[in-house]
């Protein structure tokens, strides 16, 4: 059995125990392929298509998210998500390396924790902002103390930044609206790198995996491509003379 096979069966399972004895099943959260994965199980699966789950990373936006199968219809009362935001600052802001999400997810990770107690790492103002396992946050609060040479001081907190703050809004020109268009533009790749990707798996659109280099990407699509980053697809903004689409997108820095 392959790891997502593994990962089919967990999925069914926390599905159907939670259905069978009425109370929340979640898991820890779930990268983007994950998230496609439990998707489309849940939209092709007939053992429990239909049955309701919900994604949240600890505020809207997020990419990494937990799933709670269950619902407040089915079970009487509403899920509340065991995830907590750790503020991660140095103690000297002055004399502080640049910090980057892999320093802060690396420095995490090497106190012993596993990717799935980790969600969305937020940078700003070389100040991060990590959500986390509810009862993996005084573990990391209590035994972070530096993160590449810097040290830093942690604690949970409830003041979270905008997510619209880390986004840009940047436009191209390009021949189309496919996705492979779109990808080789924003992140400065040949369209045979654009459909590699998608061949590879590396592109989703709101949570699907895309199967296809052709697909025409449509307004307020959420484009995700593992190892480059993500983007929101805000459509055509005019037409060149020559015929070429001038389009607009939010990008996440």
């Amino acid at each position: 059995m392959n790891e997502e096979d593994i990962m089919v069966k967990r999925f069914k399972e926390l599905a159907q125990r939670a259905y069978n004895n009425g109370y929340y099943t979640c898991t820890g959260f779930l990268g983007i392929a994950e998230i496609s994965l439990l998707k489309e199980l849940f939209l092709k699966d007939s053992d429990i298509k239909g049955m309701p789950y919900m994604l949240y990373g600890g505020m809207q936006g997020c990419e990494r998210c937990m799933a709670a199968f269950g619902s407040e219809d089915l079970f009487g009362y509403k899920y509340a998500f065991p995830i907590e935001c750790v503020i991660i600052k140095p103690r000297m802001q002055k004399y502080a390396d640049r910090l980057s999400h892999r320093d802060i997810l690396g420095a995490v990770l090497n106190l012993g924790t596993v990717r799935s107690n980790i969600g969305d790492i937020y940078l700003k103002d070389n100040i991060a902002y990590m959500f986390c396992a509810e009862n993996m946050s005084a573990y990391i609060t209590e035994n972070l103390e530096r993160v590449k040479h810097t040290p830093v001081h942690c604690e949970v907190t409830d003041s979270i930044p905008c997510i619209e703050d880390n986004k840009i809004i940047e436009q191209y020109q390009t021949a189309s609206e496919r996705i492979d268009a779109l990808v080789s533009k924003v992140y400065k790749i040949s369209r045979n790198e654009a459909a590699a990707l998608i061949k590879n798996r590396r592109i989703y659109i709101n949570g699907f995996g895309c199967e296809s280099a052709g697909h025409n990407v449509n307004v307020n699509d959420i484009i995700t491509v593992r190892g480059f980053g993500r983007f929101e697809y805000m459509g055509i903004v005019k037409k060149t003379a020559k015929g070429r689409l001038v389009i607009m997108v939010s990008k996440w820095n």
